[in-house]
């Protein structure tokens, strides 16, 4: 079975080549040498990389990774919502051999929304270019991915996280979940199962996750969804073959031919093949 990790991070070690977004130094091992060993010592076949917020915008580590090791690495790139021309940097980061781009509403002015002119503008692009948005999202956000799904539904997106989400027993977080079930009307939507340890109420395996695991196959079909680690996060929170071992305990109540979707098949269906 062929392994593709949906979700993760790199950033370098040296600031003076790569610099920080406002010199917050990462605490956590994050370069891709280290990850590439983990991968390697889990049989995963390649990943994709997610720009991550610690170098903002300035992609040139990511690049080095993507062009040092390309049958491995894909890119989801960055944009910031305030440039100038946010649809141009995306042009030119597409130009470069990103297939994704991350929608993060932190980085939105105050007031603003995603569902605004230019999330509106950076989603209709992304479309057009056969780039899929990554949406870094909590469910106060859920109405800005039903207005931006609805307006351009060729656009392939996905939500990150179980869309912050968590298996918490009341009526608040019941009603957010079903509100991720209910935009699986979208058939171009997607969800990544990622970020086991932060979502869960429990410690490893994260049990649970398990019956939203099964909720999501229910409504997206594992057609549209896929399994991410958030490395390098994962590696202190249980250990990067701990997130895949939480995938081999749910097999068995999925099937293989379910689950091989969600460990590579959707994330190759969406990103082009690997190796």
């Amino acid at each position: 079975m062929k392994k593709i990790d949906s979700h993760l991070h790199v950033w370098a070690h040296d600031p003076d080549q790569y610099p920080y977004r406002l010199s917050q130094a990462p605490t956590a091992q994050g370069n891709a040498e280290f990850l590439l060993h983990l991968m390697d010592q889990s049989d995963v076949a390649g990943a994709l990389i997610v720009q991550p917020i610690v170098h903002g915008f300035d992609h040139s580590y990511v690049d080095y990774a993507l062009a040092t090791w390309p049958d491995r690495f894909v890119g989801m790139c960055l944009i910031d919502p305030q440039a100038t021309d946010p649809v141009g940097m995306l042009d030119e980061l597409v130009d470069r051999g990103y297939r994704g781009v991350r929608f993060n509403p932190a980085l939105w002015s105050e007031g603003e929304s995603m569902d605004g002119d230019v999330g509106m503008a950076l989603y209709s692009r992304a479309g057009e270019l056969g780039a899929t948005v990554g949406f870094l999202v909590s469910p106060e956000n859920f109405g800005e991915i039903d207005a931006l799904a609805s307006s351009h539904p060729e656009t392939n997106a996905i939500v990150d996280h179980f869309g912050h989400c968590r298996p918490i027993l009341d009526s608040k977080s019941l009603s957010e979940f079903e509100r991720l079930i209910n935009m699986a009307k979208y058939p171009n939507l997607h969800v990544k199962l990622s970020e086991f340890p932060r979502a869960s109420n429990e410690q490893f395996p994260y049990v649970d996750m398990f019956d939203w695991v099964h909720r999501l196959i229910d409504s997206y079909s594992a057609e549209r969804l896929m399994w991410g680690t958030d490395f390098p996060f994962i590696v202190e929170q249980a250990g990067y073959d701990k997130g895949w071992e939480i995938s081999s305990l749910i097999e068995p109540a999925i099937g293989a031919s379910e689950m091989e979707m969600i460990l590579g098949g959707t994330c190759e269906r969406l990103f082009g093949p690997w190796g």
